[in-house]
Protein backbone atom coordinates (compact mmCIF):
# COMPACT_ATOMS: atom_id res chain seq x y z
CA UNK A 1 0.00 0.00 0.00
CA UNK A 2 2.83 2.59 1.06
CA UNK A 3 4.51 1.71 -2.50
CA UNK A 4 1.52 2.33 -4.15
CA UNK A 5 0.98 5.79 -2.76
CA UNK A 6 4.69 6.32 -3.20
CA UNK A 7 4.47 5.44 -6.97
CA UNK A 8 1.14 7.78 -7.13
CA UNK A 9 3.16 10.63 -5.28
CA UNK A 10 6.32 9.95 -7.48
CA UNK A 11 3.98 10.17 -10.80
CA UNK A 12 2.12 13.44 -9.63
CA UNK A 13 5.40 14.98 -9.07
CA UNK A 14 6.70 13.75 -12.16
CA UNK A 15 3.79 15.23 -14.44
CA UNK A 16 3.99 18.98 -12.06
CA UNK A 17 7.15 18.97 -12.67
CA UNK A 18 7.38 18.33 -16.80
CA UNK A 19 3.86 19.19 -17.39
CA UNK A 20 5.17 21.82 -20.18
CA UNK A 21 7.14 18.96 -21.98
CA UNK A 22 4.17 16.72 -21.64
CA UNK A 23 1.76 19.22 -23.16
CA UNK A 24 3.94 20.04 -25.68
CA UNK A 25 3.94 16.02 -26.60
CA UNK A 26 0.49 15.83 -27.28
CA UNK A 27 -0.22 18.96 -29.18
CA UNK A 28 2.48 17.44 -31.31
CA UNK A 29 0.70 13.67 -31.37
CA UNK A 30 -2.75 15.33 -31.94
CA UNK A 31 -2.56 18.45 -33.61
CA UNK A 32 -1.03 16.61 -36.66
CA UNK A 33 -3.60 13.58 -36.56
CA UNK A 34 -6.52 16.31 -36.37
CA UNK A 35 -5.67 17.97 -39.39
CA UNK A 36 -4.80 14.20 -41.21
CA UNK A 37 -8.53 13.36 -40.05
CA UNK A 38 -9.56 16.21 -40.93
CA UNK A 39 -8.46 16.23 -44.48
CA UNK A 40 -9.40 12.87 -45.07
CA UNK A 41 -12.70 13.37 -44.38
CA UNK A 42 -13.06 15.91 -46.42
CA UNK A 43 -11.18 14.53 -49.25
CA UNK A 44 -13.90 11.51 -48.61
CA UNK A 45 -16.78 13.43 -48.31
CA UNK A 46 -15.79 15.15 -51.63
CA UNK A 47 -15.29 12.03 -53.49
CA UNK A 48 -19.05 10.86 -52.65
CA UNK A 49 -20.27 13.95 -53.73
CA UNK A 50 -18.36 13.92 -56.98
CA UNK A 51 -19.67 10.24 -57.17
CA UNK A 52 -23.05 11.19 -56.55
CA UNK A 53 -23.25 13.83 -58.81
CA UNK A 54 -21.47 12.21 -61.75
CA UNK A 55 -24.70 9.43 -60.98
CA UNK A 56 -27.00 11.88 -61.03
CA UNK A 57 -25.46 13.03 -64.21
CA UNK A 58 -25.41 9.90 -65.86
CA UNK A 59 -29.24 9.31 -64.93
CA UNK A 60 -29.85 12.24 -66.82
CA UNK A 61 -28.50 11.44 -70.00
CA UNK A 62 -30.37 8.10 -70.18
CA UNK A 63 -33.79 10.05 -69.56
CA UNK A 64 -32.45 12.77 -71.82
CA UNK A 65 -32.06 9.96 -74.41
CA UNK A 66 -35.51 8.23 -73.83
CA UNK A 67 -37.10 11.93 -74.69
CA UNK A 68 -35.62 12.69 -77.42
CA UNK A 69 -35.80 9.26 -78.72
CA UNK A 70 -39.69 9.28 -78.31
CA UNK A 71 -40.79 9.80 -82.32
CA UNK A 72 -38.22 7.13 -83.76
CA UNK A 73 -39.17 4.07 -80.94
CA UNK A 74 -41.12 2.27 -83.61
CA UNK A 75 -38.09 2.26 -86.22
CA UNK A 76 -35.09 0.29 -85.17
CA UNK A 77 -32.76 2.78 -88.16
CA UNK A 78 -34.09 5.85 -86.84
CA UNK A 79 -33.33 4.55 -82.88
CA UNK A 80 -30.10 3.13 -84.30
CA UNK A 81 -29.29 7.09 -85.17
CA UNK A 82 -30.41 8.42 -81.95
CA UNK A 83 -27.87 6.45 -80.61
CA UNK A 84 -25.13 7.58 -82.61
CA UNK A 85 -26.55 11.27 -82.41
CA UNK A 86 -26.32 10.94 -78.51
CA UNK A 87 -22.81 9.24 -78.53
CA UNK A 88 -21.59 12.08 -80.60
CA UNK A 89 -22.74 14.33 -78.49
CA UNK A 90 -21.15 12.78 -75.08
CA UNK A 91 -18.06 11.55 -76.04
CA UNK A 92 -18.07 10.12 -72.22
CA UNK A 93 -20.77 7.62 -73.43
CA UNK A 94 -18.40 4.25 -74.25
CA UNK A 95 -21.38 2.33 -74.32
CA UNK A 96 -25.18 2.69 -75.54
CA UNK A 97 -27.53 -0.27 -76.09
CA UNK A 98 -31.48 -0.02 -76.66
CA UNK A 99 -32.53 -3.61 -75.53
CA UNK A 100 -36.54 -5.04 -76.72
CA UNK A 101 -37.48 -8.51 -74.14
CA UNK A 102 -38.45 -11.45 -75.76
CA UNK A 103 -39.85 -13.36 -72.80
CA UNK A 104 -37.49 -12.98 -69.71
CA UNK A 105 -34.49 -12.37 -72.09
CA UNK A 106 -33.38 -9.54 -73.59
CA UNK A 107 -31.73 -8.69 -77.46
CA UNK A 108 -29.91 -5.93 -78.75
CA UNK A 109 -32.17 -3.24 -81.04
CA UNK A 110 -29.60 -0.44 -81.08
CA UNK A 111 -25.90 0.10 -79.88
CA UNK A 112 -22.71 2.18 -79.97
CA UNK A 113 -21.23 -1.25 -81.63
CA UNK A 114 -22.82 -2.66 -84.35
CA UNK A 115 -21.79 -5.95 -83.91
CA UNK A 116 -23.57 -6.59 -80.78
CA UNK A 117 -27.10 -5.54 -82.95
CA UNK A 118 -29.49 -8.60 -82.10
CA UNK A 119 -27.81 -10.46 -79.35
CA UNK A 120 -28.49 -11.09 -76.50
CA UNK A 121 -27.67 -8.92 -73.59
CA UNK A 122 -25.94 -10.17 -70.31
CA UNK A 123 -27.27 -9.00 -66.66
CA UNK A 124 -28.72 -8.92 -63.74
CA UNK A 125 -29.79 -5.29 -63.78
CA UNK A 126 -31.37 -5.27 -66.84
CA UNK A 127 -34.35 -7.93 -65.19
CA UNK A 128 -34.41 -5.47 -61.94
CA UNK A 129 -34.61 -2.19 -63.96
CA UNK A 130 -37.46 -3.49 -66.01
CA UNK A 131 -39.40 -5.92 -62.97
CA UNK A 132 -39.19 -2.56 -60.65
CA UNK A 133 -39.79 -0.02 -63.86
CA UNK A 134 -36.64 2.42 -62.83
CA UNK A 135 -33.55 3.33 -63.61
CA UNK A 136 -30.68 1.62 -61.63
CA UNK A 137 -27.04 3.22 -61.61
CA UNK A 138 -23.89 0.93 -60.72
CA UNK A 139 -19.87 1.28 -60.75
CA UNK A 140 -17.71 -0.75 -63.17
CA UNK A 141 -14.94 -0.80 -64.30
CA UNK A 142 -16.21 -2.40 -67.63
CA UNK A 143 -16.71 -0.13 -70.72
CA UNK A 144 -17.88 -2.79 -72.95
CA UNK A 145 -21.51 -3.07 -74.40
CA UNK A 146 -24.09 -5.29 -72.54
CA UNK A 147 -24.28 -7.68 -75.25
CA UNK A 148 -20.83 -8.60 -74.27
CA UNK A 149 -20.79 -8.19 -70.94
CA UNK A 150 -18.36 -10.93 -69.09
CA UNK A 151 -15.99 -11.18 -66.51
CA UNK A 152 -13.54 -8.11 -65.93
CA UNK A 153 -10.40 -9.13 -68.06
CA UNK A 154 -7.24 -8.84 -65.96
CA UNK A 155 -6.67 -5.16 -67.73
CA UNK A 156 -9.76 -4.34 -66.56
CA UNK A 157 -9.35 -5.57 -63.07
CA UNK A 158 -5.75 -3.26 -62.68
CA UNK A 159 -7.17 -0.10 -65.04
CA UNK A 160 -7.98 2.69 -62.44
CA UNK A 161 -10.69 3.67 -64.69
CA UNK A 162 -14.60 3.51 -63.79
CA UNK A 163 -17.66 3.73 -65.42
CA UNK A 164 -21.31 4.66 -64.21
CA UNK A 165 -23.43 2.21 -65.95
CA UNK A 166 -27.13 2.81 -65.98
CA UNK A 167 -30.33 1.01 -66.61
CA UNK A 168 -33.47 2.48 -67.30
CA UNK A 169 -36.44 1.67 -69.15
CA UNK A 170 -38.02 3.36 -72.22
CA UNK A 171 -41.40 4.90 -72.26
CA UNK A 172 -43.41 5.81 -75.03
CA UNK A 173 -45.93 9.14 -75.51
CA UNK A 174 -48.37 6.61 -73.63
CA UNK A 175 -46.24 5.76 -70.71
CA UNK A 176 -45.66 2.13 -71.57
CA UNK A 177 -42.16 0.40 -71.60
CA UNK A 178 -41.23 0.07 -74.45
CA UNK A 179 -37.09 -0.80 -74.59
CA UNK A 180 -35.16 -0.79 -72.14
CA UNK A 181 -31.56 1.52 -71.84
CA UNK A 182 -28.24 0.17 -70.86
CA UNK A 183 -25.03 2.61 -71.25
CA UNK A 184 -21.53 2.81 -69.59
CA UNK A 185 -20.57 6.62 -69.09
CA UNK A 186 -16.72 6.87 -68.44
CA UNK A 187 -15.31 8.88 -65.04
CA UNK A 188 -12.11 8.85 -66.38
CA UNK A 189 -11.92 12.80 -66.82
CA UNK A 190 -13.58 13.61 -63.48
CA UNK A 191 -11.08 10.87 -61.93
CA UNK A 192 -8.28 12.91 -63.35
CA UNK A 193 -8.98 15.72 -61.80
CA UNK A 194 -10.27 14.09 -58.79
CA UNK A 195 -6.69 12.18 -58.59
CA UNK A 196 -4.80 15.65 -59.58
CA UNK A 197 -6.75 17.56 -56.34
CA UNK A 198 -6.39 14.77 -53.67
CA UNK A 199 -2.79 14.21 -54.76
CA UNK A 200 -2.22 18.28 -54.25
CA UNK A 201 -4.56 17.88 -50.84
CA UNK A 202 -2.09 15.22 -49.84
CA UNK A 203 1.02 17.12 -50.52
CA UNK A 204 -0.15 20.31 -48.93
CA UNK A 205 -1.28 18.39 -45.96
CA UNK A 206 1.63 16.83 -45.44
CA UNK A 207 3.71 20.15 -45.81
CA UNK A 208 1.22 21.56 -43.01
CA UNK A 209 1.86 18.37 -40.80
CA UNK A 210 5.67 19.14 -41.42
CA UNK A 211 5.12 23.20 -40.21
CA UNK A 212 2.69 22.26 -37.56
CA UNK A 213 5.52 19.40 -36.00
CA UNK A 214 8.49 22.21 -36.86
CA UNK A 215 6.47 25.03 -34.71
CA UNK A 216 5.89 22.56 -32.04
CA UNK A 217 8.95 21.73 -31.90
CA UNK A 218 9.54 25.01 -31.67
CA UNK A 219 7.37 25.68 -29.08
CA UNK A 220 8.53 22.62 -27.11
CA UNK A 221 11.86 24.56 -26.86
CA UNK A 222 10.39 27.79 -25.80
CA UNK A 223 8.54 25.61 -23.09
CA UNK A 224 11.57 24.21 -22.13
CA UNK A 225 13.58 27.70 -22.45
CA UNK A 226 10.60 29.20 -19.96
CA UNK A 227 11.54 26.45 -17.40
CA UNK A 228 14.66 27.30 -17.21
CA UNK A 229 13.86 31.00 -17.25
CA UNK A 230 11.70 30.00 -14.51
CA UNK A 231 14.58 28.36 -12.45
CA UNK A 232 16.73 30.45 -12.75
CA UNK A 233 14.58 33.40 -11.50
CA UNK A 234 14.26 30.65 -8.98
CA UNK A 235 17.40 30.53 -8.29
CA UNK A 236 18.71 34.12 -8.36
CA UNK A 237 15.69 35.24 -5.81
CA UNK A 238 17.39 32.18 -3.77
CA UNK A 239 20.54 33.88 -4.00
CA UNK A 240 19.14 37.31 -3.28
CA UNK A 241 17.98 35.90 -0.29
CA UNK A 242 21.11 34.59 0.85
CA UNK A 243 22.93 37.57 0.25
CA UNK A 244 20.60 39.87 2.07
CA UNK A 245 20.35 36.96 5.02
CA UNK A 246 24.19 36.66 5.43
CA UNK A 247 24.56 40.36 4.94
CA UNK A 248 22.55 41.11 7.90
CA UNK A 249 23.98 37.96 9.70
CA UNK A 250 27.40 39.85 8.96
CA UNK A 251 26.46 43.04 10.07
CA UNK A 252 26.15 42.50 13.56
CA UNK A 253 29.69 41.01 14.52
CA UNK A 254 31.31 43.35 12.01
CA UNK A 255 30.01 46.39 13.89
CA UNK A 256 31.23 44.33 17.22
CA UNK A 257 34.62 44.32 16.07
CA UNK A 258 34.58 47.13 15.22
CA UNK A 259 33.56 48.97 18.21
CA UNK A 260 35.79 46.62 20.68
CA UNK A 261 39.15 47.53 17.90
CA UNK A 262 37.78 50.98 18.60
CA UNK A 263 38.03 50.90 21.99
CA UNK A 264 41.45 49.19 21.98
CA UNK A 265 42.62 52.09 19.70
CA UNK A 266 41.59 55.03 21.87
CA UNK A 267 43.62 53.23 24.90
CA UNK A 268 40.21 52.33 26.35
CA UNK A 269 41.41 49.28 27.93
CA UNK A 270 45.11 50.36 28.40
CA UNK A 271 47.89 51.94 26.39
CA UNK A 272 48.90 50.71 23.56
CA UNK A 273 51.99 51.02 21.43
CA UNK A 274 54.17 49.54 18.71
CA UNK A 275 53.62 47.61 16.94
CA UNK A 276 50.66 46.08 18.48
CA UNK A 277 48.79 49.60 17.70
CA UNK A 278 49.89 49.24 13.77
CA UNK A 279 48.01 45.61 13.66
CA UNK A 280 45.38 47.00 15.43
CA UNK A 281 45.43 50.05 13.44
CA UNK A 282 45.70 47.45 9.34
CA UNK A 283 42.88 45.13 11.35
CA UNK A 284 40.67 48.23 12.16
CA UNK A 285 40.80 49.06 8.64
CA UNK A 286 40.29 45.49 7.12
CA UNK A 287 36.85 45.70 9.40
CA UNK A 288 35.43 48.81 7.51
CA UNK A 289 36.19 47.59 4.28
CA UNK A 290 34.34 44.51 5.12
CA UNK A 291 31.68 46.69 6.65
CA UNK A 292 31.61 48.36 3.52
CA UNK A 293 31.14 45.28 1.56
CA UNK A 294 28.36 44.37 3.60
CA UNK A 295 26.38 47.20 3.09
CA UNK A 296 26.81 47.32 -0.53
CA UNK A 297 25.95 43.89 -0.66
CA UNK A 298 22.83 45.05 1.03
CA UNK A 299 22.44 47.63 -0.67
CA UNK A 300 22.07 45.73 -4.08
CA UNK A 301 19.67 43.09 -2.71
CA UNK A 302 17.49 46.08 -1.86
CA UNK A 303 17.56 47.43 -4.83
CA UNK A 304 17.12 44.00 -7.11
CA UNK A 305 14.09 43.28 -4.59
CA UNK A 306 12.29 46.32 -4.89
CA UNK A 307 12.68 47.18 -1.42
CA UNK A 308 15.33 50.55 -1.06
CA UNK A 309 12.61 53.08 0.19
CA UNK A 310 13.09 56.75 -0.22
CA UNK A 311 12.39 59.26 2.31
CA UNK A 312 11.60 61.93 0.01
CA UNK A 313 12.11 65.65 0.92
CA UNK A 314 11.96 69.45 -0.43
CA UNK A 315 15.54 70.43 0.35
CA UNK A 316 18.20 72.94 -0.34
CA UNK A 317 21.04 70.55 -1.76
CA UNK A 318 24.29 73.29 -1.31
CA UNK A 319 23.96 72.85 2.47
CA UNK A 320 24.22 69.20 1.97
CA UNK A 321 26.99 69.42 -0.88
CA UNK A 322 28.93 71.47 1.70
CA UNK A 323 28.59 68.86 4.42
CA UNK A 324 29.74 65.99 2.15
CA UNK A 325 32.87 68.22 0.88
CA UNK A 326 33.74 68.61 4.72
CA UNK A 327 33.29 65.32 5.28
CA UNK A 328 35.82 64.07 2.61
CA UNK A 329 38.31 66.70 3.05
CA UNK A 330 40.33 64.96 4.84
CA UNK A 331 40.49 62.27 2.91
CA UNK A 332 41.82 64.46 0.44
CA UNK A 333 44.57 66.06 2.47
CA UNK A 334 46.10 62.67 3.17
CA UNK A 335 46.85 62.62 -0.78
CA UNK A 336 47.93 66.10 -1.37
CA UNK A 337 45.14 66.61 -2.96
CA UNK A 338 43.16 70.20 -3.62
CA UNK A 339 39.39 69.73 -2.69
CA UNK A 340 36.94 72.44 -3.34
CA UNK A 341 33.07 73.00 -3.63
CA UNK A 342 31.97 75.88 -5.77
CA UNK A 343 28.82 77.27 -5.74
CA UNK A 344 26.23 78.40 -8.31
CA UNK A 345 26.28 82.17 -8.35
CA UNK A 346 22.27 82.47 -7.69
CA UNK A 347 20.93 80.02 -5.11
CA UNK A 348 20.06 76.84 -6.73
CA UNK A 349 16.42 75.51 -6.96
CA UNK A 350 15.12 72.87 -4.07
CA UNK A 351 15.55 69.35 -5.31
CA UNK A 352 12.60 66.71 -3.90
CA UNK A 353 15.19 64.23 -2.85
CA UNK A 354 16.02 61.90 -0.01
CA UNK A 355 19.05 63.55 1.61
CA UNK A 356 20.78 60.59 2.67
CA UNK A 357 20.69 58.61 -0.60
CA UNK A 358 21.74 61.93 -1.97
CA UNK A 359 25.00 62.03 0.57
CA UNK A 360 25.51 58.34 -0.18
CA UNK A 361 25.72 59.04 -4.00
CA UNK A 362 27.64 61.73 -3.21
CA UNK A 363 30.34 60.43 -1.34
CA UNK A 364 30.95 57.70 -3.53
CA UNK A 365 31.52 59.92 -6.16
CA UNK A 366 33.89 61.82 -4.59
CA UNK A 367 35.58 59.24 -2.97
CA UNK A 368 36.29 57.69 -6.28
CA UNK A 369 37.76 60.86 -7.10
CA UNK A 370 40.11 60.95 -4.19
CA UNK A 371 41.23 56.88 -4.81
CA UNK A 372 42.04 57.68 -8.54
CA UNK A 373 43.86 61.17 -8.58
CA UNK A 374 47.41 60.52 -7.84
CA UNK A 375 48.05 64.17 -7.44
CA UNK A 376 46.10 67.44 -8.34
CA UNK A 377 42.58 68.27 -7.66
CA UNK A 378 39.02 67.43 -7.19
CA UNK A 379 36.28 70.31 -7.91
CA UNK A 380 32.81 70.08 -7.12
CA UNK A 381 30.22 72.09 -8.45
CA UNK A 382 26.83 72.72 -8.76
CA UNK A 383 24.68 74.91 -11.06
CA UNK A 384 21.51 75.36 -12.93
CA UNK A 385 21.94 73.58 -17.18
CA UNK A 386 20.39 74.98 -20.20
CA UNK A 387 17.03 72.15 -19.83
CA UNK A 388 16.53 73.63 -15.75
CA UNK A 389 18.12 70.94 -14.21
CA UNK A 390 20.42 71.21 -11.23
CA UNK A 391 23.12 69.67 -12.08
CA UNK A 392 26.30 68.52 -9.79
CA UNK A 393 29.54 67.67 -11.34
CA UNK A 394 32.59 65.81 -9.30
CA UNK A 395 35.69 66.83 -11.75
CA UNK A 396 39.43 65.43 -10.75
CA UNK A 397 42.51 65.21 -12.19
CA UNK A 398 43.15 61.44 -12.07
CA UNK A 399 43.60 58.47 -14.21
CA UNK A 400 40.96 59.12 -16.40
CA UNK A 401 39.22 56.25 -18.81
CA UNK A 402 39.52 55.01 -22.52
CA UNK A 403 35.69 55.80 -24.50
CA UNK A 404 35.25 51.59 -23.87
CA UNK A 405 35.62 51.75 -20.31
CA UNK A 406 33.23 54.56 -20.05
CA UNK A 407 30.64 52.43 -21.33
CA UNK A 408 30.89 49.75 -19.06
CA UNK A 409 31.37 52.14 -16.40
CA UNK A 410 28.14 52.06 -13.91
CA UNK A 411 27.87 47.66 -15.12
CA UNK A 412 27.37 45.50 -11.93
CA UNK A 413 31.03 44.28 -10.70
CA UNK A 414 33.03 46.18 -13.35
CA UNK A 415 36.16 47.84 -12.69
CA UNK A 416 38.40 49.62 -14.68
CA UNK A 417 41.59 46.95 -14.56
CA UNK A 418 45.40 48.75 -15.78
CA UNK A 419 48.33 49.05 -14.12
CA UNK A 420 48.27 51.97 -12.54
CA UNK A 421 44.30 50.75 -10.63
CA UNK A 422 45.65 47.10 -9.80
CA UNK A 423 46.32 48.46 -6.33
CA UNK A 424 43.30 50.05 -5.64
CA UNK A 425 40.42 48.44 -3.72
CA UNK A 426 37.01 47.74 -4.92
CA UNK A 427 34.02 45.46 -5.31
CA UNK A 428 32.41 46.98 -8.80
CA UNK A 429 29.00 47.65 -7.08
CA UNK A 430 29.52 51.23 -5.69
CA UNK A 431 28.55 53.18 -9.09
CA UNK A 432 26.09 50.32 -9.92
CA UNK A 433 24.29 51.25 -6.91
CA UNK A 434 25.05 55.07 -6.97
CA UNK A 435 23.09 55.00 -10.36
CA UNK A 436 20.36 53.52 -9.27
CA UNK A 437 19.42 55.63 -6.65
CA UNK A 438 20.28 58.73 -8.78
CA UNK A 439 17.34 57.43 -11.40
CA UNK A 440 15.08 55.99 -8.38
CA UNK A 441 15.17 60.09 -7.12
CA UNK A 442 14.35 60.71 -10.80
CA UNK A 443 18.31 61.65 -11.77
CA UNK A 444 20.82 60.87 -14.29
CA UNK A 445 24.39 60.42 -13.58
CA UNK A 446 26.75 60.60 -17.08
CA UNK A 447 30.34 60.72 -16.98
CA UNK A 448 33.16 62.19 -19.36
CA UNK A 449 36.42 61.11 -19.32
CA UNK A 450 39.71 61.33 -21.26
CA UNK A 451 42.65 59.03 -20.48
CA UNK A 452 45.45 60.99 -18.34
CA UNK A 453 43.89 64.05 -18.46
CA UNK A 454 40.83 63.46 -15.92
CA UNK A 455 37.33 62.20 -15.18
CA UNK A 456 34.01 64.38 -14.63
CA UNK A 457 30.73 62.75 -13.27
CA UNK A 458 27.51 64.78 -13.40
CA UNK A 459 24.10 64.03 -11.69
CA UNK A 460 21.50 66.23 -12.83
CA UNK A 461 17.89 66.43 -10.76
CA UNK A 462 14.92 67.94 -11.89
CA UNK A 463 13.97 71.57 -9.21
CA UNK A 464 10.94 70.42 -7.14
CA UNK A 465 7.52 71.20 -7.70
CA UNK A 466 5.42 70.09 -4.88
CA UNK A 467 5.83 69.23 -1.44
CA UNK A 468 6.14 65.91 -1.57
CA UNK A 469 4.08 62.91 -0.24
CA UNK A 470 6.70 60.63 1.42
CA UNK A 471 5.60 56.84 0.04
CA UNK A 472 4.30 54.33 2.49
CA UNK A 473 5.99 50.99 1.89
CA UNK A 474 3.47 48.57 0.43
CA UNK A 475 2.36 44.91 1.55
CA UNK A 476 4.72 42.92 -1.08
CA UNK A 477 7.69 45.60 -0.03
CA UNK A 478 8.65 45.33 3.79
CA UNK A 479 10.45 48.34 5.22
CA UNK A 480 13.96 48.18 4.23
CA UNK A 481 16.67 48.31 7.50
CA UNK A 482 18.10 51.85 8.36
CA UNK A 483 20.50 53.51 5.61
CA UNK A 484 23.89 54.24 6.13
CA UNK A 485 24.70 57.10 3.99
CA UNK A 486 28.41 55.98 3.96
CA UNK A 487 27.31 52.22 2.44
CA UNK A 488 28.53 52.84 -0.61
CA UNK A 489 32.27 52.50 -0.14
CA UNK A 490 35.22 53.91 -2.17
CA UNK A 491 34.45 51.71 -5.37
CA UNK A 492 35.78 53.07 -8.97
CA UNK A 493 33.48 51.11 -11.24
Amino acid sequence: MASSNDSSSSGKRFLKQNWQVIYALVLIILVPITIAANTLFVVGRFRTTVDVELQRTSLIIGRLFNVSAMDALDDPAALQAKVDEVAAIIPEIKSLDVLAIDGVDFFVVASLDPKVVDRQAQGQQHILSWSADEAIAYLTKSPRSSASEQMLTPEEARSNERYWGVVMPIHDESGERRYLLSSKISLNVIDELVRSNLFWSYTWLAITMLIVILILGSNTRLFQYAVLFKRLKEVDKMKDDFISMASHELRAPITAIKGYLSLFLEDAFGKIDGKSREVMQTTFSITMHLGGLVEDLLDVSRIEQGRMQFDLEVVAIEDVIEEVVKQMHFEAEKKGLKMEYRRAEQPLPKLNIDVSRFKQTLINLVSNAIKYTPSGEVIITSIVDDSNLVEIKVTDTGLGMSAEQREKLFSKFYRVKTDQTSGIPGTGLGLWITKKIVEQMGGKIYVDSIEKVGTQVSMTFPPAKTTPVKPEPSAEQPPTEEKNPNSIKQDKA
